[in-house]
């Protein structure tokens, strides 16, 4: 319990120092800050966004590849199957 009232007061005492060191030298400081961490932001955001579009097409091309690949499959397994090379049960088509 004392522990728990010994932290409070030093975070008191600490904020106090920050709030006084803040009222000492102006908001230019933290304008400053604002204004960096807001430029960050921008930059991350158009980042993101232009990662977000790469990435769109890279689904897009790879969707567009599956579908390729699955429709020569299902005529590759077609053409096998009338030759007779592959033999399927009745009941287990994937059509």
């Amino acid at each position: 319990m004392f522990r728990l009232i010994k932290m409070f007061i030093y975070l008191i005492i600490i904020a106090t120092i920050v709030i006084v060191f803040i009222m000492y030298n102006g908001g230019d400081k933290l304008r400053w800050f604002g204004k960096k961490s807001e430029n960050v932001g921008k930059t991350i955001k158009e980042k993101t966004e232009y990662m977000g579009d790469k990435s769109d097409k890279i689904k897009k091309n790879l969707d567009n590849k599956k579908e390729a690949i699955e429709g020569t499959v299902k005529t590759v397994v077609k053409t096998a199957e009338k030759h007779g090379i592959i033999r399927r049960e009745k009941g287990k088509s994937n059509e």
